[in-house]
């Protein structure tokens, strides 16, 4: 049989020890001791009747020494060592074969459920405070730096978490600006933004005529890809229908355009990123095992702005060198007092929110302004008093800059957000949290307003 293309750990690059300590969990789903787990904590682990196995089965049909789980460092597999009745996986005798997770034994008559887990071992520092255009001195960032500067050259599928705002995007596209596709296409898609109706279709392409609107042959993101990186966005989102194609994808490397028959090979990488608790969703039903395990060969977690704030100084220098004016830095960001105030706010958008504000700050400048300031947790301007045509404006007021260098849409999509973010903020917190209560008070369906709560990580 034929390893897996994808492997569960990518060993860290001239580094002795792993960035990953390999585990596996073994489930009887059936047999004398149904229910039991048990833990491999390191391999060859052999199963049988005998009691020098490592998991001795209290099955008659089972030989003394039955099989033996390996690792090669990269995947696990089972080989049958001569046992009488045989070891079975997903329903097929075999000597020796490669586990997957999930991959369902049968051993005399005892069923066994198979799920290999990746324990984080101690990961060093990038000796960088930065890694493209994600920035930060942090441990915790420098720590994300050598994860990316690691797996960037190699094709590891990568799952990158954490909250809305984090930087998944960025991270993922210096990902593949580090690797071997660099010059090739790198295709970002939304699974937020894509009607259901449509994303299969987003995803594989389309032939003329396949559907209602299909005018013309369209090729999809793998095609549009092909030599280079697909970025999943919200993976988490993508319906369950698609699901299973999704994975034949990943097994084989090949697609098929909606409306045809012709299978068509493809060589991408593929990275995604969610803001969901994948292991939740998995437990809903709502997300498949399989597909997780092969999307996430690699898993970086980003973590809040809140959880590294020392990075706030240099995010801020650097976002306000990238707009070209020094002075601009001068008169925004006086350090003493304005970051004192940065500091002390928890920033529930997290960087993106944090470059929003230093982008709204930068295109007000008329006259120098006054520091930035905090108040009841959040963040405004505060226009000095002048002799420009902007003195009309309240002192105090706190208030959205809008920035029509920035296309329409984007830029009405951002104010919309804003709004939305901080009124349910402000709603909940005067409501104690209590959901159904804020929902009656705005007079909008409950489901309605925990759907935006979910859109702005409001929930904690």
């Amino acid at each position: 049989m034929k390893a897996p293309d994808q492997t569960f750990v990518v060993p860290a690059k001239n580094e002795e020890k792993p960035l990953v300590k390999k585990k596996a969990t073994i489930l009887i789903l059936s047999g004398p001791q149904q229910g039991k787990e048990i833990i491999i904590e390191s391999t060859p682990f052999s199963i049988g009747s005998s009691e020098g196995c490592d998991l001795q089965l209290n099955d008659t049909a089972v030989s003394r020494k039955h099989c033996i789980i390996k690792s090669d460092g990269h995947t696990f597999s089972i080989e049958d060592t001569n046992s009488t009745n045989g070891s079975f996986l997903c329903g097929l005798r075999i000597m020796h074969a490669y586990l997957t997770p999930g991959s369902e034994l049968r051993l005399g008559t005892t069923r066994l459920l198979f799920s290999p887990s990746l324990e984080l071992a101690d990961i060093p520092l990038s000796k960088n405070n930065y890694f493209g255009n994600a920035i930060g001195a942090s441990d915790a960032m420098r720590r994300i730096f050598y994860l990316a500067e690691s797996y960037a050259p190699t094709d590891a599928t990568i799952m990158l978490t954490g909250e809305t705002g984090t930087g998944k995007e960025i991270l993922a596209e210096e990902i593949h600006k580090h690797s071997k596709r660099a010059d090739k296409p790198f295709v970002v898609i939304d699974c937020t933004s894509i009607s259901r109706d449509i994303v299969e279709s987003e995803l594989f392409g389309h032939i003329k005529g396949a559907f209602t609107g299909a005018t013309s042959d369209r090729p999809g993101a793998f095609e549009s890809a092909d030599g280079g990186t697909v970025f999943l966005d919200e993976i988490g989102e993508l319906p369950q229908e698609l699901q299973p194609k999704l994975l034949r994808v990943l097994e084989k490397r090949e697609i098929k355009r909606v409306g045809s028959n012709e299978v068509k090979r493809i060589n991408v990488r593929i990275i995604c990123a969610t803001n969901r608790n994948i292991q939740k969703e998995i437990t809903k039903g709502n997300f498949r095992e399989d597909l997780y395990y092969r999307l996430s060969v690699v898993n970086i977690e980003l973590p809040p702005l809140r959880e590294h704030k020392e990075d706030i100084p240099l995010l801020a220098k650097t976002f306000m060198s990238r707009l070209h004016n020094a002075k601009a830095e001068e008169e925004i960001l006086d350090f003493e007092n304005a970051m004192k105030a940065l500091m002390h706010y928890d920033w529930p958008g997290n960087i993106r929110e944090f470059r929003n504000l230093i982008d709204r700050a930068y295109y007000h400048i008329q006259k120098p302004v006054d520091i930035l300031k905090c108040q009841q947790g959040d963040i405004f301007l505060k226009q000095a008093k002048s002799d420009t045509n902007n003195s009309n404006i309240d002192d105090d007021a706190n208030y959205s800059i809008v920035d029509t260098t920035k296309p329409f849409k984007d830029e009405k999509n951002r104010l919309i957000d804003d709004f939305e973010r901080q009124y349910i903020k402000e709603l909940l917190a005067r409501n104690g949290g209590n959901v159904s209560k804020s929902a009656r008070e705005a007079d909008i369906e409950r489901a309605y307003l925990q759907r935006l709560i979910k859109k702005y990580g409001l929930n904690s």
